[in-house]
């Protein structure tokens, strides 16, 4: 299931908090972690890993959390 951003129908479709999922931001790269929390025009991810970015780099693990822009957010993956 797609969650999409920057519409009316976030209001009646909102993230899933405390899932897992992979999480692609329209620059092309990707985070897989856990969606913690929804903070305003912000989605906190933890225990992050960036599975791919611009320069096709595989798999880094990311210390702490990962604040990203929801105008950002091409689409989310729920993996769990």
């Amino acid at each position: 299931m797609n969650f999409f951003v920057g519409n009316l129908a976030d209001r009646f479709r909102p993230y899933p908090e405390c899932k897992t999922g992979i999480v692609n931001l329209r620059s092309g790269t990707a985070f897989r972690g856990v969606i913690w929390r929804i903070s305003g025009p912000f989605l906190v991810l933890r225990n992050v890993e960036m599975t791919s970015d611009r320069d096709n780099v595989m798999r880094r693990a990311v210390d702490g959390e990962i604040i990203v822009e929801r105008s950002q957010i091409d689409f989310i993956q729920v993996t769990g």
